[in-house]
């Protein structure tokens, strides 16, 4: 009991000493309901942004269909805004990497949504929300 709260008070020290430049990691792996695969990092800086983000979509069907992941940032003053789509462009069972994902508003970001998508000859194309990144600095 007594080295528990030794340790607890070095750490509570080191963190104190860290001073308030924390970052906090957010991920995301998910599976399309098809198959395919999605992994989402960012790294959340503050209340208005994220950097050093990253997105792995994963041909796991191999059904010769086009498979993407988009991105979407919901802002602190309500607004929606696409931050664009991501394609698989390897073969049957490889990843494609996306790297340097980041934003910022002034507004401050309350979180991202990722939906999976896929293609579809002839309609628009079959996507399903999978995830929810929310800010943690950013408060309800």
């Amino acid at each position: 009991m007594r080295r528990a709260g030794l340790v607890a008070v070095a750490t509570a020290l080191t963190l104190g000493a860290a001073g308030q430049s924390w970052a906090t990691t957010s991920t995301g792996d998910v599976a399309a309901g098809w198959g395919d695969r999605a992994r989402l990092r960012v790294t959340w800086v503050d209340r208005t942004s994220f950097e050093g983000g990253s997105l792995a979509v994963t041909d796991r069907t191999c059904d010769g269909r086009s498979f993407y992941a988009t991105l979407t940032l919901h802002t602190g003053s309500g607004a929606v805004r696409s931050l664009g789509e991501r394609h698989h462009t390897g073969g049957c069972g490889t990843r494609t990497v996306h790297r340097d994902i980041a934003a910022t508003d002034a507004s401050g970001v309350r979180g991202i949504t990722m939906a999976l998508c896929r293609a579809t000859a002839g309609a628009p194309g079959q996507c399903e929300t999978r995830y929810l990144a929310a800010n943690p600095y950013h408060g309800l």
